[in-house]
């Protein structure tokens, strides 16, 4: 059975390479993918370089377990270090993949559906252009309804990027 899978797709160090390498392994993977435009993002929280973000979707034959292990190979291919979570502080990084939707899975524990679409611009926005659509399993709003109202906006600056 195929999920339709929403992966956040976000970089600050080598950016453009980290998002390259990361859309050719989901076409690697999963074949035909559906892309976002990409954003340039101010790092938030940490003192580094800004970020490019996009917003990756696709049918997914993989169950979310599978998904996530699949994702911690590939980010540790292009050398992405996750820190202990107890030990976790936002740092710069290569190249970071998050599950934002995973079909109408709801799971705080798995974090889905990623917290991060209504609090962070540079979720959303790739989302909402992607996705416009897309009801969120929560809010019950759609992501263009979402982006519309969103209160925390924040500087996004739209790139060119090819793939």
């Amino acid at each position: 059975m195929m999920t339709q899978v929403y992966l956040g797709l976000g970089a600050n160090i080598d950016p453009q390479t980290s998002l390259q390498a990361g859309v050719a392994e989901l076409r690697k993977q999963f074949g035909a993918i559906n892309l976002s435009p990409v954003y340039l993002a101010p790092a938030v929280g940490i003192n580094g370089p800004d970020f490019l973000n996009m917003v990756v979707g696709f049918a997914c034959p993989m169950n979310h377990n599978e998904l996530m292990a699949w994702i911690r190979r590939v980010e540790a291919k292009h050398g992405r270090v996750r820190p202990a979570a107890a030990h976790h502080k936002p740092a710069s990084h290569g190249l970071d993949m998050d599950v934002l939707l995973f079909g109408e899975l709801v799971d705080s524990a798995l974090k889905v559906p990623r917290p991060d679409i209504l609090t962070c611009a540079y979720v959303l926005q790739p989302l909402a252009d992607l996705a416009p659509n897309l009801v969120h399993p929560c809010s019950g709003q759609s992501m263009a309804q979402l982006q519309a109202a969103c209160s925390h906006k924040q500087l996004l600056t739209r790139v060119d990027l090819s793939f």
